[in-house]
C-alpha cells in the first residue's frame, strides 16, 4: 500500500468518523404515542358516593379528560378516582418500556391536592399473579401540582418501587429496584390524602421517548474502531516491510550479477524494430521479446505473485466496420482502441498489436482479481466511446484473461486465454471472460 493510498484511506476515515460523530445527534429519537390515541383503553376507577354520585367520571368523549367528586362529609384516606391506561396484550404480557428513557407528559389539573401520583405496574412471574392485579409492582413518582399544566418530561429511571408495595408482598431488597420491562398499566391517581372538592384533570400528550444509539457507546465503539485500524495498519505495515525488504534485498544480488546480461538484452532491444507502425504499440515480434524477457528475469519477482496475467482483445464486427465506411475508418478505429487501452493500463505493462483487429496486454505481475477488473474498466471504456467525430460510430471488444500458471510457458497460456476470447465472442461479444484452467 503506497503513501497515495494510506492518505487517501486517513482522509476517508477521518471524514466518515466526523460524519459518525455529528450524525448521530441528528438520528430522530424512538418515540411510541400513548395519548392522544383513539386505539388506547381507558379504565376510570369510580365508586357510588353516599349520595349515589359517582367518585369520578368522564368530562369527555375521548375519556382524556375526567373529574373527581370528593364531598365534605366522605371520609376516607384513598378516594376511588384513578386514569388506568391499559398497555397489556394478555393477562401476563404487558409492553417493554425499559427500551425508552423519558415519559413525556402533558397533565392538566385544577383542584386542592398537593401531589399528582404516576404510576407504572410491571408484571413479573417471580412474584406477580394473573389472578392478582395488586401484585404487579407498584412503580410509581410524585409530581407536584405546580408542575402540571405543561409538559413534563420525566426520567423513566426517576419511578421507584413503592415501600407499602414491597412490604405488602415481601420482596427482598434484591428484586425492590423499579422494573418497566413488562408493563401492564399506567395511572394517574392521587398518592396522598386530598382534601374535599372537585379535582378536574385531562392529558394532552402521554409519549414514550428514548434513543436509538446510545451516545457513549457510540463514540466507544468508533474509538474502538480507530484503535483496530490503528493495529492493523501497524501490523499490515509491518509484514509488508520485512516483505519487500527481503524482495529488495533480492533484486539488488540478482542486479548486481546480472547487469551485463540485462545490458545485452537492452541492445538487443534498441536493435530490434518492435513498434507497429499504424498505431505505435509493440507488435507482435516486440510482445515475443517482451515475454521471453519476463521469463529471464522471473526469478526476481516477488514470491508470492505471478509471472505475468495476459489480456487478448478483439475488436467485435470490425471486418463490417472496413466494409461500410473504409479501411481510412478502420484504421482510425484501431488507433482509437489502441488510445482507450493506453489510457487505461497500469504503469509498467506491455500493449502490443496482436494482428489485425487483435490487441494482446501483458501484465507482470497482475493477479487474476486486478487483471479481470482492469478488463471491465477498458471494455466499458470502449463501450461507452464514440469514434469518429463527423460520423460517429460506436465499436465495443471482446476479452480474453488469462494468468500464467506455476511451470506454464506462454503458449499454453495464450491458448487458455484465447479459448477465453472466443468464448465471449459465443456469448455474444462485449464482454470479458477469464480462461478456464486445465483439467
Amino acid at each position: 500500500m503506497n503513501d497515495k493510498n494510506v492518505n487517501s484511506i486517513l482522509l476517508a476515515a477521518i471524514l466518515i468518523t466526523a460524519f459518525l460523530v455529528i450524525g448521530v445527534h441528528f438520528i430522530p429519537n424512538k418515540k411510541v404515542v400513548l395519548l392522544p390515541d383513539s386505539s388506547a383503553r381507558l379504565y376510570l376507577l369510580t365508586l357510588a358516593l353516599p349520595d349515589g354520585t359517582p367518585s369520578s367520571e368522564w368530562t369527555n368523549e375521548a375519556h382524556t379528560a375526567w373529574k373527581c367528586n370528593y364531598p365534605e362529609n366522605y371520609k376516607t384516606d384513598y378516594l376511588p378516582c384513578a386514569l388506568t391506561i391499559d398497555l397489556s396484550k394478555s393477562a401476563d404480557t404487558g409492553m417493554d418500556l425499559s427500551i425508552y428513557e423519558h415519559l413525556v407528559l402533558h397533565l392538566n389539573y385544577s383542584g386542592s391536592a398537593n401531589k399528582v401520583r404516576i404510576a407504572i405496574r410491571n408484571y413479573n412471574p417471580a412474584y406477580s399473579k394473573p389472578s392478582d392485579n395488586n401484585s404487579t409492582k407498584f412503580n410509581a413518582i410524585q409530581i407536584h401540582t405546580s408542575e402540571l399544566n405543561k409538559e413534563n418530561r420525566i426520567a423513566l429511571p426517576a419511578f421507584v418501587a413503592a415501600d407499602w408495595w414491597l412490604s405488602q408482598y415481601n420482596i427482598p431488597l434484591s428484586g425492590s429496584s423499579p422494573e418497566m420491562d413488562n408493563a401492564m398499566v399506567i395511572t394517574v391517581d392521587f398518592g396522598e390524602p386530598i382534601k374535599p372538592g372537585t379535582h378536574s384533570f385531562s392529558i394532552d400528550k402521554l409519549e414514550l421517548h428514548g434513543e436509538w444509539i446510545n451516545i457513549e457507546y457510540w463514540y466507544l465503539a468508533i474509538l474502538c474502531l480507530w484503535m483496530l485500524g490503528i493495529l492493523v495498519y501497524a501490523i499490515t505495515r509491518l509484514i509488508q516491510l520485512s516483505k519487500q525488504t527481503k524482495h529488495d534485498t533480492q533484486i539488488i544480488n540478482k542486479l548486481s550479477s546480472s547487469n551485463e546480461q540485462l545490458q545485452e538484452e537492452t541492445n538487443k532491444f534498441r536493435r530490434l524494430s518492435t513498434v507497429d507502425p499504424l498505431t505505435q504499440i509493440y507488435n507482435r515480434f516486440g510482445i515475443d521479446q517482451i515475454v521471453a524477457s519476463l521469463a529471464g528475469r522471473g526469478h526476481i519477482k516477488a514470491p508470492d505473485q505471478p509471472d505475468y496475467a495476459l489480456m487478448i482483445i478483439d475488436i467485435d464486427h470490425f471486418k463490417r466496420v472496413n466494409d461500410l465506411r473504409g479501411h481510412d475508418t478502420g484504421d482510425r478505429v484501431l488507433q482509437h482502441v489502441t488510445q482507450i487501452i493506453q489510457q487505461h493500463v497500469r504503469a509498467g505493462d506491455y500493449v502490443g498489436r496482436w494482428g489485425g483487429e487483435e490487441f494482446i496486454v501483458l501484465l507482470p505481475g497482475a493477479s487474476k482479481t486486478t487483471a479481470m477488473g482492469l478488463a471491465e474498466i477498458i471494455r466499458a471504456a470502449i463501450f461507452n466511446s464514440q469514434c469518429e467525430t463527423d460520423k460517429p460510430l460506436s465499436v465495443t471488444a471482446s476479452f480474453g484473461v488469462g494468468q500464467q500458471l506455476p511451470g506454464e510457458d506462454f503458449a499454453s497460456c495464450f491458448k487458455r486465454t484465447d479459448n477465453a476470447l472466443y468464448k465471449a465472442k459465443e456469448q455474444g461479444r462485449n464482454c470479458c471472460i477469464y480462461a478456464d484452467e486445465p483439467m
